[in-house]
């Protein structure tokens, strides 16, 4: 890397770096402002406040930079080659024969660069605090092991996994309800017990909860395990199906762990690209398998995704037939805005469709040309 790259690419790096800063001091400082009486519900010591905050916007500083990131990096560079255009750095390049689009290359590695370390952060991060970013800021300050259950629907076998609370630490539902579906209900629509631990898969038996507890009347008791009509797979086990039962157990095979239970409708943002294939591929998630294959193979591109607005809207400060730099500013944020938005419509209509191609590559097909396009145009430039 010569001179010249290295100073492009510091340049860069240093923008991104203020921007990112900036952006999320004004992200905290608004949303502490919102939600400051919400901190102060709890009894907690002075110390134990200012960590709370601390570590809470910490974690969702990150949610809050993954939802804009495509447009900070876009920010940065158009910063940089804005402000080098405005000190006439530009100018001078051109003239010693430095071509615009060897201007950008650095620019373009520097934006890979951040968007492969936030990558990272998507993938290592975010799915370890899936239940942070879940909490409230006053249940944050808490610091409890006990939180509330997101009840959650298991697609196959039609049931409804809900209760009190979840201790998360003991992977355990205290006061458990289990809604059963029509197949189900031949005893009562809901299956309540007093507590409710989460088992992996042993051998023959399902991953699923362990009822203890369990309020079964004695022939639902005795009588056998209850299967699914539709799927033909036992889904209830009773003490008369199962003989490693007691007689105040049950045991209820889903999928639903205790991760979905605590994260809500989260995981299905921030769980990692390896979790949402395998719930794309879980006959429990069945019904958002192609939300979850869309949203898994949009993770996979994401590096790529992020530099696509950057390609659209880079090219407008070299390109433009004017010297408003807040013209060019502004048509190249608008097209990555369009770019972007088309992100969201493709994910809507693929889910329509059923279709996860329509959903992940439509938006690459619409607008990978323009950008290949401009950059080419950019490249041919006469220096």
């Amino acid at each position: 890397m010569k001179i010249i790259d290295r100073y492009i690419f510091w340049k860069f790096f240093r923008i991104f770096l203020f921007a990112y800063v900036s952006l999320v001091g004004l992200y905290v400082v608004f949303d502490l402002f919102t939600n400051f009486d919400e901190f102060l519900k709890p009894e907690a010591s002075f110390f134990r406040l200012i960590t709370s905050i601390a570590e809470y916007y910490f974690v969702n500083s990150f949610v809050f930079i993954d939802m804009i990131f495509p447009f900070l990096t876009l920010l940065a560079a158009m910063a940089a080659t804005s402000m080098m255009a405005r000190q006439n750095e530009i100018i001078a390049l051109l003239a010693t024969g430095v071509s615009p689009g060897r201007m950008v290359l650095p620019i373009l590695v520097g934006a890979f660069g951040v968007s492969l370390a936030f990558t990272a952060v998507r993938e290592e991060f975010l799915p370890r605090r899936l239940v942070e970013i879940n909490l409230s800021p006053a249940d944050f300050v808490k610091r409890s092991d006990v939180v509330d259950v997101a009840s959650a629907f298991d697609g196959w076998t039609r049931i409804t996994v809900d209760g009190e609370s979840l201790v998360r630490s003991e992977g355990k539902i205290i006061e458990p309800k289990i809604l059963l579906g029509r197949n189900l209900n031949r005893y009562g629509n809901r299956l309540v017990a007093e507590s409710a631990v989460y088992l992996e898969a042993d051998g023959e038996r399902p991953a699923g909860w362990l009822l203890s507890g369990a309020k079964l009347s004695d022939e639902a008791r005795d009588g056998p395990s209850w299967v699914e009509e539709a799927s033909g797979r036992t889904v209830v086990y009773t003490p008369g199906g199962a003989d490693w039962l007691k007689p105040d157990q049950a045991f209820v095979a889903t999928s639903i762990d205790v991760k979905r239970l605590a994260a809500g409708d989260r995981w299905r943002l921030y769980d990692s690209t390896s979790a949402l294939n395998a719930a794309a591929s879980d006959p429990t998630f069945a019904r958002d398998a192609t939300e979850l294959t869309i949203r898994a193979h949009s993770r996979m591109l994401r590096p790529l995704a992020d530099l696509l607005p950057l390609c659209l809207g880079l090219p407008f400060v070299f390109l433009r037939s004017d010297r408003n730099v807040f013209a060019a500013l502004g048509y190249g944020c608008g097209l990555a805005a369009a770019y972007v938005a088309s992100q969201y419509v493709a994910a809507y209509f693929g889910e329509k469709l059923s279709s996860s191609s329509v959903g992940v590559w439509a938006p690459f097909f619409i607008f990978f040309p323009l950008a290949a396009n401009m950059l080419g145009e950019l490249t041919k430039k006469e220096v």
